[in-house]
């Protein structure tokens, strides 16, 4: 029985997680598939992959957001087949930012124009869909440094927005 990997939070911070990755028996390790977990605003979830070669590794994931838990799930590709998963959970140190105020202004049949207030040089993900569902499921994204952009949609459908 292969078994799964041992994830260890070696240290966070406001926007950064370090973490190792081992297995506990003999079997050769040639990577593992780590997949880092979060939510914003209850609606849409958010994954970063990451696909790591050799047996032992300590990685960092930064550009993460403060006071913000994130789930880390892991399993080992072995010479024998894959491991089961494991998980780790850690919440960033720090004061979360205060959600953006949103505006969103048709500009004609098939442009947004986008604005918020909120701080700058960090990065905005502005999500939209035709409903809360597919809000959630699998909305249509962009992301920008400004606090403003103009977004191409469908004409004749209303649209949920979410920064």
């Amino acid at each position: 029985v292969i078994p799964p990997p041992v994830i260890r939070i070696e240290s966070y911070g406001e926007n950064s997680i370090s973490f190792s990755l081992k297995m506990t028996t003999n079997i050769k390790v040639s990577g593992y598939v780590v997949n880092i977990y979060w939510t914003f605003d209850t609606h849409r979830q958010e994954k970063r992959t990451l696909l790591i070669e050799g047996e032992k590794s300590v990685q960092t994931v930064a550009n993460l957001t403060a006071h913000t838990p994130y789930e880390i799930s892991a399993w080992a590709k072995t010479e024998l087949g894959d491991s089961p998963l494991s998980f780790a959970h850690v919440v960033t140190s720090g004061t979360r930012p205060a959600s953006p105020s949103l505006k969103a202004k048709a500009i004609n049949q098939t442009a947004v124009e986008c604005s918020w207030t909120g701080p700058s040089n960090v990065v905005y993900g502005v999500f939209y869909a035709t409903s809360f569902l597919e809000l959630y499921r699998s909305p249509h994204n962009a992301t920008t440094t400004s606090l403003n952009i103009t977004v191409i949609v469908q004409r004749d459908e209303q649209y949920l927005f979410l920064v």
